[in-house]
């Protein structure tokens, strides 16, 4: 009775232990999906932030346990990254094409992915742990550019097959400093490895529309799509290398242009440093630290100044940064005959699509939804294990001619016939303790199989030896009669 009761043990500890595993390997799958069929949005970008790596200072200060913790932490984010970088299927399409048999749904896999700064835990490390990082995170984070010999042009056309992902590394302030220790070596060091610290990379907007648009529709003026890279740590100044902080600005003032040029074009800022924000709406508060000299220690957010700059001559459309481990999602708005823009927090439980589709719906009664430019600021919460290992799906869209007449409020592109839709999903894992319980039960369940087997194996051995003896003690009789 005893062993049928801890056998019936050991086999729900093994269905949990089966649940949990599949689970853990398959969260991406099962838990967070693209908002769009992959035929659908041009544009899929897999979001990470601050992964600080830590390397020799963890050694030092714990000895032969940080080796462990170590390596937990590399295998957690390369589990984390290789899960959200596979292809994914949108569960609906996918029934459909199960259910009429149909072989033309694929997955299709991001055409970028971006890790939104702070790659390491510290600035000050030398050029041999530098080394050493290095080889860690590109074993964590492989470029997919790099494993390829396909071409890579980082976005897809409607019905197109997909392309190698551009992976976007941005840096951060324990990457290169903030302005009170940033130098020209520390930033080279990191631009050898990472490439630049600020650039643009631009892809073409694909046309839009069904199959019944006009040609003027489907041919419309070949706009762009620019994904500006900028070095946030070199903007708010003093710095104590001023050289470097005027080629940043620089910079901006060039990206600037691209509106101006072409209005219709679209831009999406990667950043470190998030936008000024009131205390409240996220849980870092605006707060900065100055050595001295004025030069800046550190910071929680960017200068109310840089920010309403950067809002009003960049012209952002949506914004993704990182630095605040927590996470947090606002949107940005400025009213009509208003000079200054306003941070809020995002209404989630609405959709937001267009350069910020809720905040409008919200609004429009109260005012008409040209006399207002909101755009959504999203800050990735940390991949870290403590902050749940999080990443995050941000994705692109033209709405087609039906989807912007429809009567669906979730659908409609409030901003115009030529704006994109842009989604963004969080994704959370889970944290270290919850892999453990999941490590550990495996283990368990697994040494307590090997001890069953070994134990059957004894008692059948002890049961086949036991009968063995019984046959030679009933032979014993007989012999003993044949001798007599």
């Amino acid at each position: 009775m005893l062993a049928r009761i801890l056998l019936g043990i050991l086999y729900t500890a093994t269905g949990l232990a089966i649940i949990g595993t599949i689970v853990l390997h398959n969260y991406a799958r099962i838990t967070c999906h693209w908002n769009w069929d992959s035929k659908d949005s041009f544009m899929r970008m897999v979001v990470f932030a601050d992964p600080q790596m830590e390397g020799d200072a963890k050694i030092r200060r714990l000895g032969k346990r940080a080796h462990v913790d170590l390596a937990f932490n590399d295998a957690f984010m390369r589990h984390i990254y290789k899960k959200m970088m596979s292809p994914s299927w949108e569960p609906l399409a996918e029934l459909s094409s199960l259910l009429s048999r149909s072989t033309t749904h694929t997955p299709r896999s991001p055409t970028h992915v971006s890790i939104l700064g702070d790659l390491f835990s510290s600035q000050w490390i030398d050029d041999t742990e530098f080394d050493v990082r290095v080889a860690r995170y590109r074993s964590i984070f492989p470029d997919p550019s790099l494993s390829s010999s396909e071409s890579v042009t980082g976005a897809v056309g409607a019905g197109e097959e997909s392309t190698i992902p551009v992976m976007i590394n941005i840096t951060g302030n324990h990457d290169i400093g903030y302005g009170y220790d940033i130098s020209q070596d520390r930033v080279e060091r990191w631009e050898q490895v990472f490439g630049k610290s600020n650039f643009i990379s631009s892809v073409d907007i694909p046309t839009s529309g069904s199959e019944n648009d006009t040609d003027s529709r489907r041919t419309q003026s070949s706009r762009r799509l620019h994904l500006v890279v900028l070095n946030t740590m070199l903007l708010d100044g003093p710095s104590s290398d001023e050289n470097l902080r005027g080629q940043t600005w620089q910079f901006l003032q060039e990206a600037s242009s691209l509106k101006e040029n072409n209005p219709q074009d679209k831009v999406v800022l990667l950043t470190h440093i998030p936008f000024h924000k009131e205390q409240g709406i996220c849980v870092d508060p605006p707060d900065i630290r100055v050595h001295w000299d004025n030069t800046i220690i550190e910071q929680t957010m960017l200068t109310p100044n840089t920010t309403q700059w950067i809002l009003n001559t960049l012209q952002p459309d949506f914004v993704l940064n990182g630095h605040d481990h927590y996470g947090c999602d606002v949107v940005h708005t400025l009213h009509h005959g208003q000079d200054t823009w306003i941070a809020s927090a995002t209404d989630l439980s609405l959709p937001v699509s267009g350069s910020s589709q809720a905040e409008q719906q919200q609004e429009e009664v109260k005012e008409p939804r040209q006399q207002a430019r909101r755009v959504r600021e999203v800050t990735q919460r940390s991949m870290m294990a403590e902050f749940g290992g999080y990443s995050g799906l941000f994705e692109i869209k033209i709405p087609s001619t039906s989807t912007s007449s429809s009567s669906d409020n979730s659908n409609i592109n409030i901003m115009g016939e030529d704006e994109l839709e842009f989604h963004y999903t969080a994704c959370g894992f889970f944290d270290d303790l919850q892999v453990w319980v999941v490590i550990i039960t495996d283990l368990v369940v697994v040494i307590l199989w090997a001890l069953f087997g070994l134990l059957r194996l004894i008692t059948s051995s002890l049961a086949s030896s036991g009968q063995a003896r019984k046959k030679t003690h009933a032979s014993l009789p007989s012999e003993k009669q044949k001798l007599l």
